[in-house]
């Protein structure tokens, strides 16, 4: 288990695309191979970013920013905690492989 620390530097990266977890047995069931499905979702410019299938889960983000970024990919609504969405605070839950992030992880102790 990972532990989060640090502190967002709003770089406005992780609001640049709009991630969705799928149900990768469903998704393989339709497209047969996975390489199929990374060809069909490419024409719909929806990028597949992962898969974790001890879990069934298929990661993809589409490339929809938040309407919420001002010119300089700041959050306007990120000092108000009650206009900014759950997720928005919670995020990242892992890590997410953006340089830019004022976040880190490492492993947690367990006492």
């Amino acid at each position: 288990m990972l532990e989060r620390s640090g502190e967002c530097h709003q770089c406005g990266e992780c609001c640049q695309g709009l991630r969705l977890t799928a149900v990768l047995s469903q998704a393989l069931s339709q497209h047969r191979t996975m390489d199929e499905l990374k060809l069909y979702y490419n024409y719909r410019n929806i990028k597949v970013i992962g898969t974790l299938p001890e879990k069934d889960y298929l990661f993809l983000e589409l490339s929809i920013p938040c309407n919420q970024l001002d010119p300089s990919n700041r959050c306007l609504v990120h000092d108000s905690p009650d206009l900014k969405p759950f997720l928005c605070h919670a995020y990242p839950t892992e890590p997410d492989n953006i340089p830019e992030c004022g976040y880190q992880f490492s492993p947690k102790t367990i006492l």
